[in-house]
């Protein structure tokens, strides 16, 4: 009989890896159902990901999208990890179709080291902010006490108002 497989390969129909066999950058074990792309500089998933797999990791690479329907040969898929990566957004769709799946328990993404940056920038601006106004008070030594007197006067006036409206407000209603 002949062989329809490499047939099919040289016809440009599929694909010269065997169906459940492990992508050339992966590491995989059919025992453990686990399949590991870690730290491969991965730009895109690997396509024939094996069909068992229920814990895939690809941390640690260059993905940077995921296109819809990169996990759907995978039906017992229950952990996938992406964290470390380049992911900025997911598409709606791939939102969608890893929440239908029944079995899948655990999606890890890694967004807080691009938030860890944003927060350390904030904080150094707001260091700066303060050392820029504590320099301002301590060049301006009688500034501080100006400052301190204006408010006090400010909230007497704003006492007093308040104060003479009351009492003509009363006086208003007497007559």
């Amino acid at each position: 009989w002949p062989d329809w497989g490499a047939l099919h390969v040289l016809l440009g129909w599929g694909s010269a890896q065997q169906p459940g066999s492990c992508p050339a950058p992966c590491e995989c074990s059919e025992a453990a159902r686990t399949v590991k792309c870690v730290n491969r500089n991965l730009t895109a998933v690997p396509p024939d990901l094996p069909p068992y797999a229920r814990l895939l990791f690809l941390t640690g690479n260059r993905l940077a999208s995921l296109p819809p329907g990169a996990f759907l040969s995978l039906a017992q898929l229950q952990s996938l990890d992406l964290s470390h990566n380049s992911l900025k957004c997911l598409k709606n769709a791939t939102i969608a179709q890893l929440r239908s799946r029944p079995v899948l328990r655990r999606v890890s993404l890694d967004i807080q080291s691009q938030l860890q940056t944003s927060y350390v920038f904030l904080g150094i601006v707001l260091a700066l902010i303060g050392a820029i106004f504590l320099l301002v008070l301590y060049l301006n030594r009688k500034g501080i006490k100006k400052w301190m007197y204006n408010i006090r006067d400010a909230f007497l006036f704003l006492c007093i108002l308040t104060e003479k409206k009351i009492i003509y407000s009363i006086n208003y209603y007497r007559f």
